[in-house]
């Protein structure tokens, strides 16, 4: 009589214990959530340069933001399909995507008044050496700041 016993007690134990391992080891967390609209629109295109903030710092009006856009959006684009691009090698696309950026800028500095220039010359120096927390070399052109 005693092994019927054990065997109820240990049936019960394990029917009890199996929800529970089953439990530990279900992956029960939420997905991250989706990122906020804003949270997108500060990583679109380079940080520094996008629409939002060049709006802010520069006061565009709309017609030069319908005109930035697009600039900004082709860059974009072709940027994610150098980095993307496996058959280029390291140098060339560091020199393409300095090309890439500086086409950028002249398309942009070309919609700009001269107060704008200004500010947008200024947000580089704003940024410092090697974009927003970079630690790029510093400008050889200017002199050591002492």
């Amino acid at each position: 009589m005693k092994n019927p016993i054990k065997y109820t007690i240990a049936a019960l134990t394990l029917g009890l214990a199996l929800p529970g391992v089953r439990a530990q080891t279900t992956n029960t967390s939420p997905p991250p959530p989706a990122p906020s609209s804003e949270h997108e629109e500060h990583h679109k295109g380079p940080r520094a340069e996008n629409l939002k903030h060049l709006t802010e710092k520069l006061s565009l009006t709309q017609d030069q933001q319908t005109k930035i856009k697009p600039i900004i959006e082709d860059e974009k684009k072709s940027l994610d399909a150098l980095r993307d691009d496996t058959t280029v090698a390291k140098d060339a696309k560091r020199a393409k995507f300095t090309e890439i950026r500086k086409t950028r800028r002249e398309q942009i500095r070309a919609l700009l008044t001269p107060e704008q220039l200004k500010k947008y010359d200024g947000l580089k120096e704003e940024r410092g050496p090697g974009g927003p927390g970079g630690t790029g070399a510093p400008d050889a052109s200017k002199p050591p700041v002492e």
